[in-house]
């Protein structure tokens, strides 16, 4: 690698793109979760919103049937892992590679029970 060369522009860092991109869609699902859950906590008796209950609705009906598709961020999640890398780019990896592990996990608890 050429010391001039930005760390993105590298195969480790157009890696850690692809996987950036590839858990997006469970960051768009996690944050509204997050959201609701703060508001359920702060106010008790709120009524749904389709503003926020919106997207982890239909999240929670399309996981369960395309949850499969998960194996390939996790594949290519542990393929940049594998890879050497600043150690920020590496722990923001593990953290994508927990949030598809558990994407999973709901769509494989989704299937067997």
């Amino acid at each position: 690698m050429n010391s001039k060369e930005p760390w993105v522009e590298t195969r480790q860092g157009g890696w850690f793109f692809v996987n950036a991109v590839l858990v997006a869609p469970e960051l768009v699902v996690l944050f509204p979760l997050a959201l609701g859950a703060l508001l359920g906590v702060i106010v008790p008796a709120r009524e749904p919103s389709p503003f926020i209950d919106t997207i982890p609705f239909v999240a929670s009906k399309a996981i369960p049937i395309l949850g499969w598709l998960l194996v390939i961020p996790i594949w290519t999640t542990l393929r940049n892992l594998r890879m050497e890398g600043p150690k920020l780019s590496r722990f923001v990896l593990v953290g994508f590679l927990l949030s598809h592990i558990s994407f999973l996990a709901y769509a494989v608890w989704s299937w067997v029970g």
